[in-house]
């Protein structure tokens, strides 16, 4: 909506609001003054009436007072009269028929008629004794005609009070809103971009000063755009360049996520102050604890969470021994041992850095299966060593018998045989360690592999296995089917053979 036509309504409004409370005002003041000259009139007419009326009401003189009924009648502002005596007779009346048929209802104020007569009545009194009584009525018309005359005059002359102020409020609002449409362009060329435009200014009245005020606004607006577009071009070079680090340091994070994420090794940094700053889910998979449980905590209360994961004789003695071991050793290196299932068993290092943000790294390795081999390993050189020690000085006992003394050809043949066997053995054993130490150092390589009946070869190991004295025969297991694997059938025969 246009600024010249909420003007035009503004005062229009306000005019109607004005003149509905004027007109109704000065209606109602003209209806309540006519009403009540109306009923004062009646009330006097009917109070002289019967008055006059007495002596004849009294006297049964109905000549008299039918004339005095047609003499108020011929005033032409009375609708009917009836005059009735002490027990309700009608003495005398006038009027017309249906207006005298329809029944009386005393009635005090204009507004309670319904049948559009005002009916009053005014008793006829002698020595205090009521003896008779003056009704008459008195047609509304008349009176709601003045009022419905008055209703009009008031209406036609609020109408052209009404067009001559929205006349009026158009002359003042064109006159307002050619200044405001020319600020109005102005403002849409400014949002365009031009900001070279300037208000007309005519006079030296209020929007005059406006659109000098605009114009020195725009100049203003005008020179910081230029600003504005010089810093745009920096700050977008700059954001360029933000955007490009961030991508830069984003991509170099998810590296280094999916590193610590997929690297076996844990590791734990520590800040500035010493405490627990990050955690890889490494470290969480190899001792168990949680990143919340040791986050933010310091190295000391670190050294003793993970301290209690582990057993007794392999536990982590902390970080500050790690780092006092510096000035002893050149290794801050330290093994422990995680209880529970598996028990792990981990190397923890300690790696210091001049960074503010990280000072210090903590990290471990799984060296379980290494710790494993070499248990293992000493554990078959003792048992190797045992196993040739037997033979061998059995060999070498007989040798020496042989050598220092005669038999005869039955023991010497003895002795031989017991030598023979025993090289055998001998033999057996390093042919098996040999085997041992070629699938170690081939890592499998040799091995052909096939689909093979698992039931269908331990038939075949069984049938050619010669049982020793005294031991019962292995019994084949029983199976519905064949049972298929995979794998090399020489080797698993002798690795079967070797069981047995």
């Amino acid at each position: 909506m246009r600024f010249r036509t909420k003007t035009i309504l503004g005062v229009a409004l306000i005019e109607m609001v004005l003149l509905a409370i004027l007109v109704g005002s000065a209606l109602s003041i003209l209806r309540d003054s006519n009403e009540a000259e109306l009923v004062r009139r009646v009330q006097l007419g009917g109070k002289l009436l019967a008055v006059a009326a007495k002596d004849a009401v009294i006297s049964q003189d109905l000549a008299t007072l039918d004339s005095l009924v047609i003499e108020a009648m011929a005033s032409g502002q009375i609708a009917f009269i009836r005059i009735l005596d002490a027990s309700g007779v009608v003495l005398a009346e006038r009027g017309e028929a249906t207006i005298l048929s329809r029944p009386f209802h005393q009635e005090e104020r204009i507004e309670k008629v319904a049948d559009g007569f005002f009916d009053w009545s005014a008793p006829i009194q002698a020595g205090g004794l009521r003896q008779g009584e003056v009704q008459l009525g008195v047609s509304t018309d008349p009176l709601k005609g003045l009022l419905a005359s008055a209703q009009r005059w008031a209406a036609g002359i609020a109408g052209m009070e009404m067009l001559l102020v929205a006349l009026f409020s158009w002359l003042l609002g064109s006159y307002l809103a050619r200044q405001l449409v020319a600020l109005r362009r102005a403002s849409y060329s400014f949002a365009e971009g031009d900001f070279t435009h300037r208000v007309p200014v005519k006079g030296n009245d209020d929007l005059a000063q406006t659109a000098l005020a605009f114009n020195s606004m725009a100049q203003q607006l005008g020179d910081s755009n230029e600003l504005l577009r010089a810093e745009n071009l920096k700050r977008q070079e700059a954001q360029r360049a933000a955007e490009l680090a961030q991508a830069q340091a984003e991509d170099r994070a998810g590296q280094l996520n999916a590193i610590f994420a997929l690297s076996p090794d844990g590791f734990v940094s520590f800040d500035a102050t010493r405490c627990v700053k990050y955690a890889s889910p490494a470290f969480m998979r190899l001792t168990g604890i949680a990143e919340s449980e040791i986050s933010g905590l310091d190295e000391t209360s670190f050294s003793a969470r993970l301290a209690r994961e582990c057993i007794e004789s392999a536990r982590f003695s902390g970080v500050a021994e790690l780092r006092e071991a510096a000035g002893q050793s050149t290794e801050r290196r330290q093994k422990i041992e995680i209880a529970g299932i598996g028990k792990r068993v981990l190397e923890v290092g300690l790696r210091e850095s001049q960074s503010e943000t990280v000072t210090q790294i903590l990290y471990l390795r799984d060296i379980t299966h290494e710790t494993e081999v070499d248990r293992l390993k000493s554990e078959f050189l003792s048992t190797a060593a045992h196993e040739l020690r037997t033979p061998m000085a059995c060999i070498y006992g007989f040798s020496e018998l042989l050598l220092a003394e005669e038999f005869d050809e039955a023991e010497r043949r003895e002795f031989l045989g017991t030598i023979f066997t025993q090289s055998e053995l001998m033999v057996s054993i390093i042919n098996e360690l040999l085997d041992l130490a070629r699938i170690e150092a081939r890592r499998g390589k040799d091995f052909t592999l096939e689909l093979i009946d698992i039931g269908d070869l331990l038939q075949q190991i069984v049938t050619g296995f010669k049982t020793p004295n005294g031991r019962p025969s292995p019994q084949e297991p029983s199976a519905a089917g064949p049972l298929w694997l995979r794998a090399d059938r020489n080797k698993l025969t002798q690795a079967v053979m070797n069981v047995l």
